[in-house]
């Protein structure tokens, strides 16, 4: 007998975290407020980059063959600090034989993609434009009341839709909530030359600017960082004024470049909530834990969360020890990477010469003490 699991949210860590249970057999429900047929369900300017864990992960689930057909690698990552000389430079020829830095995806096409898996898939069933309230969370579990009337029992309630969760808010408090004061604006550019799969990571003074790659050579996403309270003068420029700004940004090692889509601007916090799970109601995912994206560690951390918690609920069912083994693992990891995260981001965001001066000097240091380099790019590709 498996236990009844219900998902809150068909965003990418819910359809993820079906598909997950499904390839054990385990069937899902996912509840979703939203229309599938609604024109902005599947618009996200936005692009995930994805690990060489997170591709472990999907080839265990069986869903990479189709999400690599739609992600561009990344064979080489540069970090530079604003205009000084001294680099990082990250290459997959400093991997094993056939790995690869990382991928990435756009967002719309991802959800598109997933959205396709999950609705062909007879151990998913989607429940769209349906509101929930909890009835009641007990040990044995939980019982919804979906549109108002109709009452829906589970053993294990699996929160996926984000930090502004019903449930989340209900059931859980914050261990660590932070508002950065800076929005990452994000779009996508065309350029005269190919990237050759290499992504930039640019420290500026006006915030990360970070480049890339996409699936089409002549494609590169942007993900712009900066001081809130300059979004709205940016976001309000003209497009050819924009365009200029960025291509100041770029340098010309790409050529010319020109924006083909719409630029979004999204606020930038740190969040995690102080327990995982309350009773029979989990958190995964940006439910329980949100990190700034200049490291692109987001749902690569939130696709651990789902192994991990698949991986417990075979061996120990829905059962308390489960869950509580679940917040002992990813916790520790998770909280390990918000810190990680946040702390790059204040050291960065420091426009002081003498701390330009030392990050030059760490930069060094790093280029010149192979192991060292080969650890960072271990924890970066989600090797632990």
């Amino acid at each position: 007998m498996y236990p009844k699991i219900t998902i809150l949210g068909c965003g990418l860590s819910g359809m993820l975290t079906a598909l997950a249970f499904a390839k054990h057999n385990i069937p899902t429900i996912i509840i979703e407020s939203r229309s599938s047929k609604h024109k902005d369900f599947f618009k996200d300017v936005r692009t995930t980059a994805l690990t060489s864990s997170s591709k472990k992960t999907f080839e265990e689930i069986g869903i990479w063959n189709e999400v690599e057909q739609i992600s561009g690698a990344f064979n080489d990552i540069y970090v530079a600090d604003d205009k000084a000389p001294q680099m990082l430079h990250f290459a997959s020829d400093d991997l094993a034989e056939g790995e690869l830095m990382g991928y990435l995806v756009e967002n719309s096409n991802f959800k598109k993609l997933l959205f396709k898996l999950v609705t062909n898939n007879k151990l998913v069933d989607l429940l769209e434009e349906s509101s929930y309230d909890i009835k009641q969370n007990t040990e044995d579990g939980c019982t919804l009341v979906l549109n108002q009337k109709l009452e829906h029992a589970c053993d294990l309630l699996v929160v996926c839709d984000g930090m502004n969760s019903k449930a989340r808010q209900r059931y859980f408090s914050s261990a660590t909530e932070k508002f950065y004061s800076q929005h990452a604006i994000t779009f996508i550019v065309k350029h005269e030359k190919p990237h050759e799969g290499t992504a930039v990571e640019h420290f500026m003074p006006s915030g990360p600017f970070a480049i890339l790659p996409l699936k089409d050579q002549f494609l590169s996403s942007v993900v712009w960082t900066i001081a809130s309270e300059k979004k709205d003068a940016i976001m309000n420029l003209p497009t050819d004024e924009l365009e200029y700004l960025v291509q100041q940004n770029f340098g010309d090692f790409l050529g010319k470049i020109s924006m083909i889509s719409e630029a979004g601007a999204f606020p930038l916090k740190l969040y995690e909530t102080k327990q995982y799970y309350n009773k029979k109601i989990i958190l995964i995912a940006d439910s329980a834990h949100i990190m700034h994206p200049l490291a692109g560690q987001g749902l690569n951390q939130g696709i651990k969360d789902i192994a991990c918690l698949v991986e417990l609920i075979l061996e120990y069912g829905a059962s308390k020890h489960a869950l509580v083994q679940y917040q002992k693992a990813r916790q520790t990891d998770n909280s390990n990477m918000l810190e990680i995260t946040d702390t790059i981001n204040a050291l960065f965001s420091n426009k002081s010469k003498l701390l330009h001066s030392a990050r030059q000097v760490g930069f060094k240091a790093i280029e010149e003490v192979p192991l060292f380099k080969k650890l960072l790019v271990k924890y970066a590709m989600g090797r632990r």
